[in-house]
C-alpha cells in the first residue's frame, strides 16, 4: 500500500479510498454476515468508512488493509444491529427484528432464494462471512483468513461445516423424482 510521501507510513484519504473500493465486496459480505441480512450493509459500510477516514493515523502500516477495514465494518454491523434490535423492540412487543436474510452484494449478479436465504440464517456470523466471501467472491482461504483475521485453517473449518449444513438443510427439503410425480 503506498504511503504519502510526507508522511512516510501514513495512510492517506486518497489511498484509503482506493483501498476501501477495491476491498468492497468482501467488507460487504462481512456487513451482511454480521446483520444477517442485505438491506442494512450499505449503511453500515458508508458509516464504517467514515470511522476509517476518522482513524487514518491507527491504521498500522505495510499491514493488511482489508483486515483492518474488516474489524471496523464488523464493529459497526454489530452497533447497527443493536440499534435495529432496540427500536424493533420498543416499536412492538411481540416483533423480532428481521435477521436472516443474508445476500450477496447486488453488484455480484448473485441472488438466493428464500430457502437458501433462511439457511444462511441459521449459520453463526463468523461460519457465515466464513462462506458468503469464498463462494460469492471466490476467496481463497489464505485472504480470508487475512480479511476476518483468523487461522486460514479456521477460515476452511468454517466453510467446511457452513457447507454441511446448508447441504444438510437444503438437500433434505428437496424432493424426490417420485414425490414430484406423485
Amino acid at each position: 500500500m503506498p504511503a504519502d510521501p510526507n508522511h512516510p507510513g501514513s495512510l492517506t484519504p486518497a489511498v484509503f479510498a482506493d483501498s476501501f473500493r477495491h476491498c468492497t465486496p468482501a467488507l460487504w459480505c462481512i456487513a451482511a454476515a454480521v446483520l444477517g441480512e442485505r438491506t442494512h450493509a450499505e449503511d453500515v459500510l458508508q458509516e464504517a468508512a467514515m470511522t476509517g477516514l476518522s482513524k487514518l493515523g491507527a491504521f498500522v502500516p505495510n499491514s493488511n488493509f482489508a483486515a483492518w477495514m474488516g474489524q471496523i465494518v464488523r464493529f459497526t454491523a454489530l452497533n447497527h444491529r443493536r440499534k435495529l434490535q432496540r427500536r424493533a423492540q420498543s416499536e412492538t412487543a411481540s416483533a423480532a427484528p428481521d435477521l436472516g436474510i443474508p445476500a450477496p452484494a447486488p453488484s455480484s449478479g448473485a441472488d438466493f432464494d428464500a430457502r437458501t436465504t433462511a439457511a444462511l440464517g441459521t449459520l453463526t456470523e463468523i461460519a457465515r462471512a466464513c462462506l458468503l466471501l469464498k463462494t460469492v467472491l471466490e476467496l481463497d482461504y489464505g485472504e480470508i483468513a487475512q480479511t476476518l483475521e483468523i487461522p486460514a485453517g479456521t477460515a476452511m473449518s468454517h466453510v467446511h461445516r457452513a457447507r454441511a449444513h446448508m447441504r444438510a438443510l437444503l438437500v433434505d427439503d428437496v424432493p424426490t423424482k417420485q414425490e414430484q410425480h406423485a
